[in-house]
């Protein structure tokens, strides 16, 4: 082997070795976001066992049942006014699953965009496609929180899209809580967000929560 060759074959087994180490921290990476849920410290109190079923006994057995036929549950839609515990229960399902060692990601869609958008950074080891690969592929549940309160940019709406299309063509479930009906969200959302509103309709089961706002009530 002449010196030139010599070269040639150590750079390219050097860049080999580049490639698998970051593809080695990229798989680490996954690994550690899939198994952090992404729920918040509040949060991480709401259990089934202190949620107030009274005005909302369907939610709370539908929520249950979810729970007792994970992974072949069809997605749920959470529905309700403000403070009527649809993220209580949203969580005790994160909790729940997370204690039976699935791994969840939960966050509200600013949340979700921000982790998506944190991969435009020249730092990210995680490209956009990857990020959503993570959230529709990589973890065994996806919940969405306040769907609609955001202030949806035509990206964010895209974004959206591509999430919950890749959802819907995957068959797997997702939870999602809001304040609006599947009609009154179609509308927020415009033209992008009727094609996602009808795809999540086909995908989740409606459950109406009623009662008075509890944050107000205490």
């Amino acid at each position: 082997m002449d010196y030139k060759e010599f070269i040639r074959e150590s750079i390219a087994k050097n860049d080999a070795e580049v490639r698998e180490g970051l593809l080695e921290e990229k798989r680490r990476k996954i690994q550690e976001l899939s198994k952090n849920n992404g729920l918040p410290k509040l949060f991480k109190k709401k259990t089934f066992d202190n949620y107030n079923s009274n005005n909302n006994l369907r939610a709370f057995n539908t929520t249950k049942e979810f729970v007792n036929n994970f992974p072949n549950s069809k997605g749920l839609l959470l529905t309700g006014t403000v403070g009527t515990g649809k993220t209580h229960l949203a969580s005790a399902i994160t909790n729940a699953l997370t204690e039976e060692l699935y791994s969840v990601y939960f966050g509200n869609v600013v949340d979700i965009m921000s982790f998506i958008k944190s991969t435009y950074s020249g730092n990210s080891i995680l490209t956009e496609d990857e990020a959503i690969k993570l959230m529709t592929e990589s973890v065994d549940l996806l919940v969405i929180d306040d769907l609609g309160k955001e202030n949806s940019t035509e990206n964010t709406l895209v974004l959206l899209y591509q999430i919950i299309n890749r959802l819907y063509e995957n068959e797997k479930p997702v939870i999602i809580t809001t304040n609006y009906n599947a009609a009154d969200l179609s509308k927020k959302l415009g033209e992008r967000g009727r094609a996602m509103v009808s795809r999540i309709s086909n995908m989740c089961t409606p459950i109406v929560l009623n009662g008075e706002d509890w944050r107000l009530k205490k």
